[in-house]
This record gives structure tokens, sequence and C-alpha cells, in this order.
């Protein structure tokens, strides 16, 4: 009598329906038994090498395709946005009529030596000053478009209360590092902490890791090669500014990524966003003293 050998196992019959279709298509026999509770793939033992070869490369060549598993949207990331754009525009509207008759510029830019003296406040007042139209525009473009990808991932008032913060950290870094004439003004420390935080939050919870850990980086490359190609261009870029940024914004983002603050609920978005807006009026506020 002809031997059969059992090649593959399954508790459904039609968990094995494409490996009998791919011996049938290579024309090697085959049936499908019941025993001991579960359906069996066999074939006669002369074809039993022939048979396991070919279901093997037919699994090697269906390999899934792993899915990325996008970060969960806490949120729009649009109430963020409105709510920075309408801080610096308002800001540069008030400079450039000179409201109050104050001197904003000032009184609010990143002076090293008035920091040093004491005036810590510059390292928040500094990111809401514009030198002109193109100025303000360029950092509510890109502001915005990495506020909306960090107000989706952590919430908008989370996202801005540590945007705000690792802007502010990454100014007084530059303060520190800077000779004492040293003086900036724009919201470019603040977007670039945003593209720190974005990459940093996204890197450490993990949704690329299923693909190695090359691609698990893919974040964080992309946050080095957007500093590269916008972060280091042009007479008057602040270079150490925007770098002292995104790597305040990356510390903060991977900390977040530990304390899951994002889940915190509507009530804890709303007291980061408040704190973050209450945290610029302020400054402004002792600035204007």
């Amino acid at each position: 009598m002809e031997r059969w050998v059992l090649l593959r196992s399954a508790f459904a019959r039609a968990q094995l329906r494409d490996q009998a279709l791919v011996l049938s298509s290579r024309g090697i026999r085959h049936q499908l038994l019941w025993r001991e509770a579960r359906w069996w793939l066999a074939v006669p033992e002369a074809q039993g090498q022939l048979a396991s070869a070919e279901l093997g490369e037919y699994a090697r060549e269906n390999v899934p395709i792993p899915r990325v598993a996008p970060p969960p949207k806490i949120d729009s990331g649009v109430v963020g946005v409105v709510a920075y754009l309408v801080a610096i525009w308002a800001v540069w509207l008030l400079d450039m009529n000179g409201a109050f008759g104050w001197d904003w510029r000032s009184a609010g830019r990143l002076h090293v030596a008035s920091v040093a003296d004491g005036e810590v406040w510059r390292v928040l007042t500094a990111l809401t000053l514009h030198a002109d139209l193109g100025h303000i525009a360029a950092n509510s473009l890109f502001g915005a478009v990495f506020g909306v990808f960090a107000g989706r991932c952590l919430g908008s008032g989370l996202a801005w209360a540590a945007i705000v913060l690792a802007a502010a950290v990454g100014n007084a870094l530059n303060a520190i590092v800077q000779p004492e004439t040293f003086q900036s003004i724009g919201a470019s420390t603040a977007t670039f902490a945003a593209v720190g935080v974005v990459a940093a939050f996204v890197w450490r919870t993990g949704y690329y890791r299923q693909f190695g850990w090359r691609k698990g980086l893919a974040p964080v490359f992309a946050a080095v090669a957007l500093f590269a190609f916008t972060g280091v261009g042009g007479e008057r870029t602040d270079i150490v500014g925007h770098l002292m940024g995104l790597v305040s914004g990356f510390v903060a983002g991977l900390a977040l990524a530990r304390l899951g603050l994002e889940r915190a609920g509507r009530d804890a978005q709303r007291f980061f966003g408040l704190a973050a807006l209450a945290s610029i009026v302020l400054a402004w506020i002792v600035a204007s003293a």
C-alpha cells in the first residue's frame, strides 16, 4: 500500500484550503484527513519533500505586511493652532502699532545680558515677537503644521503646554551659550520644539517598531532632516536657538511618552492649554511693569 505523510494541521478544514490549492497547482496529490480532533493535509511519502518545499516557498512569498498603527488621535489639533496664531499675530499687531506707548521689542526680546540680570520672562515674550511680515508668516505656517501634528498626538492643551515649556527652556539654553550682546525674537524656537515633541513621542510610543529599529527611528531621522534643511539657513537664522528648541522638545516628548498625560481627559487638556496661554500673558505683564 502507498504510504502517506502528514504535513500540516488545523482545527478548521478551511484553514488548509490555500495550501491544498498550492499543491494542486503543482500537480502534487494530496488529501485532507480528520484525525485526532483536527484536519491534516497529507501527501504521498514519495512527494513529501517536494510538497514541503512548495508550501515553504508559498509561505515565504505570502508573509503578511505589517500595518502601521497610527498614533491615536486625541483631537484635531486645530484649537491649539488657532490659539497660537491669535497670540503671535496679536502681539505683532500691538508691536507694529506701538500699543500703550510701549517699545514691545525692547521689553520682550531675548537679550542675553538682560536675562542674566534676572529678566527671565524674556524667554517667553521673545517667542511672540517677529521682525516683519515674512518672519511671522513663515512661523505661522510651520508652527501651524507641526502644532496640528502635536495636538493630534497629545491633545491641543497638553501639546502647546509642552511646546511653550520646551521653547522657553530652549531660549534659556540659548541665552546661556550665546554672548552677552546676543538678541533674538520669533516663534521658530517653538516650531522646532514642536518638531522635537512629536518626533520623540511617536518614536518612544513605538508606532513603527514592528518594522525594525531603523524604521522605528524614522520620526527621529525626519526631525533631524527637517532641522538640517530648514533650521540652518539664512543670514538672520538663530541656528543655536533652533537646535535648543529641537532638543528641549525632544526631551519633553520622551517624558510625555512615559507619563501618558494625553489620556487625562478634556478638563486636563483645558487646564494645560490655559496654563500655556497664561504663562505668555503673565510674562508680558511682568515685562510691562
